[in-house]
C-alpha cells in the first residue's frame, strides 16, 4: 500500500501562523504548533483517515495527544496545551 502525506497550515482570522499538521494516509497526526508539537499513530481504522479523525471525541483524541508526550514530559501546563490545541 503506497502512503500519502497531506500537510495543513492553521492560521488565525487575521492570517497569523499557529501551526502545521500532517496527516498519513495510514493514521497518523503529527503537529507543530504555537502550543506544542504533538503526534500520534492510530493503526486500526477504516475509512478515510481524515474523516476518521473528525469523528473522534475531543477527550479521546486530547488523551491520545497526552499519551504520546508522557514517556518524556507531564505537567499540567502540557495537559491545558494539548486540550487548547
Amino acid at each position: 500500500m503506497e502512503v500519502t502525506a497531506k500537510s495543513y497550515t492553521l492560521r488565525t482570522p487575521e492570517g497569523s501562523w499557529l501551526g502545521q499538521i500532517v496527516l498519513t494516509s495510514d493514521g497518523m497526526f503529527a503537529s507543530v504548533t504555537d502550543w506544542g508539537n504533538f503526534s500520534y499513530s492510530w493503526r486500526s481504522f477504516s475509512g478515510d483517515f481524515r474523516e476518521f479523525l473528525l469523528g473522534l471525541n475531543v477527550s479521546y483524541f486530547g488523551n491520545k495527544l497526552i499519551s504520546g508526550l508522557a514517556y518524556t514530559a507531564h505537567s499540567r501546563k502540557i495537559e491545558q496545551s494539548i486540550y487548547r490545541y
